[in-house]
């Protein structure tokens, strides 16, 4: 006579494993077929650079979700970043976009004019087959060999340095230590949040914040094998903290490099730039929504464990997850 287990969950990782797979997670062939879009415009610039050493520009990068594989299934955009050249490119954010989106246009005459216009901080080219959008990012680069340059923030639209390289490789060396897990909690957390965007009134939380606060947890040594424990224990970290202590990592900075005196209502370092607080922008407001939010997620997820029958369990993970999670 076989023994029930009444300890065990209603929802297993296994479950959540199906359910990332089906729903969350950039299916594989298309990430490939994102990428493949992204290296044709890259070798076409590089091409061009090459023909036309006085363009003014330097390279072209895949950055953000796509570059870390933390992209969510529902990715419209791809970001990717172009080096310019400082000392050939204007340095006021709107001649510059121009003067990027002219040199573009050259580039890939190919492509319709239209299709390739200044949106924004960036400049964005359509494609009208797949419906993808690339966001160019310009940094202004002045030749350092790490590739630290100067990109416009999108929220707060200030000059900041930054490095693509090292942000990869910041996201690449937590990954190797808990693959494929780190990236999966990232992309869990990431889809939970846009269901929050849906359902609670003035929310918005960027995917970089989650990004680094679940390299905060992982960092504070949380193994991130078991899903439901790796969402719990980052949304114990945003309740117990509050958002009120500082985050920031000394991968490429010590922590004297840091501002002596608060910056923000929630400090956020960028693990490239000691001084640049990217969630400088977040108000109180948001820091308590986020807060109470996160303690209604730990509310449902530990309910979730005590559930006796699956259909209560499945009820408490659409809650967190949205009405497509099923188990």
């Amino acid at each position: 006579m076989a023994i029930m287990d009444f300890l065990a969950p209603e929802i297993s990782q296994s479950d959540l494993v199906t359910f990332s797979d089906e729903r969350v997670n950039l299916k594989r062939e298309h990430a490939q077929r994102y990428r493949e879009q992204v290296n044709n415009l890259r070798e076409n610039l590089d091409r061009y650079i090459e023909e036309h050493p006085d363009l003014g520009l330097v390279k072209m990068l895949l950055s953000g979700s796509l570059a870390k594989s933390t992209a969510l299934s529902t990715i419209r955009d791809i970001d990717v970043a172009v080096y310019v050249k400082g000392d050939s490119a204007p340095e006021e954010i709107g001649e510059l976009l121009e003067w990027l989106a002219e040199r573009l246009r050259i580039t890939y005459s190919q492509m319709p004019r239209e299709a390739i216009k200044v949106d924004g901080p960036c400049v964005v080219i359509t494609f009208s087959g797949t419906g993808i959008k690339v966001d160019v990012a310009p940094i202004y680069y002045l030749g350092d060999p790490e590739w630290r340059g100067y990109l416009w923030d999108r929220m707060t639209r200030k000059r900041v340095m930054t490095s693509i390289p090292l942000h990869l490789e910041f996201i690449r060396k937590r990954k190797e230590r808990q693959n494929p897990h780190f990236a999966q909690v990232i992309r869990l957390m990431k889809w939970w949040a846009k269901q929050r965007e849906r359902d609670s009134a003035g929310f918005a939380f960027r995917s970089f914040l989650m990004e680094l606060i679940v390299a905060k947890v992982a960092d504070n040594g949380q193994n991130f094998s078991d899903y439901h424990a790796g969402l719990e224990a980052v949304f114990v970290y945003i309740q117990n903290s509050g958002l009120k202590e500082r985050i920031a990592f000394s991968d490429n900075y010590k922590a004297e490099a840091l501002p002596k005196t608060r910056q923000g209502i929630v400090e956020i370092y960028d693990p490239v730039n000691a001084e640049n607080n990217v969630a400088v922008d977040l108000t109180d407001r948001v820091r308590r929504q986020l807060v109470d939010l996160a303690t209604q997620a730990l509310d449902a997820l530990s309910y979730a464990r005590s559930c006796q029958t699956k259909g209560d369990a499945i009820e408490c993970w659409r809650e967190l997850m949205g009405a497509s999670f099923n188990a």
